[in-house]
């Protein structure tokens, strides 16, 4: 078993560095894939979270930049949010039930379960967004 002191300090340095640790989740079987950040809750706004299969580059590129820009303005991403592709990202609150579902090792980092979570949503090709009628599967991705 892995020594946790070193895998709590790894998260400590990451977040000490870039102000954020990124966890990227393999899908497994019917729970798609997600990537979740670790750090942002410290400085006041809320943690990150993108869920689906999407390429780890991509999903890493996106939460590192959005991260970076909550950051720097101190406050939550609010609505739909230009990365420079076709279409916007969207960023909703995630419920309560998130933190249990997918950001796990950030309540186990801070100790608490005291902080929010914003889900990035990414649209489908037709930008149809997840929720949204018609979107495909492979986008239409759970509302945390």
């Amino acid at each position: 078993m892995p020594d946790n002191r070193e895998f709590y300090a790894a998260i400590e340095r990451n977040i000490a560095q870039s102000g954020q640790h990124l966890f990227l989740i393999f899908a497994d079987g019917e729970t798609p894939a997600f990537a979740y950040t670790i750090g942002n809750a410290l400085r006041g706004p809320p943690e990150l979270l993108l869920i689906g299969n999407f390429p780890p580059r991509v999903a890493g590129g996106i939460v590192n930049e959005l991260g970076q820009r909550m950051r720097e303005a101190g406050r939550p991403l609010e609505g739909d949010i230009d990365v420079g592709g076709r279409f916007p990202v969207r960023v909703r609150r995630a419920s309560a039930g998130a933190r249990q579902a997918y950001t796990l090792q950030a309540g186990r980092y801070f100790r608490h379960e005291e902080y929010d979570v914003l889900q990035i949503l990414l649209c489908d090709p037709g930008g149809t967004y997840p929720g949204e009628p018609g979107c495909e599967p492979g986008y239409d991705v759970p509302l945390a």
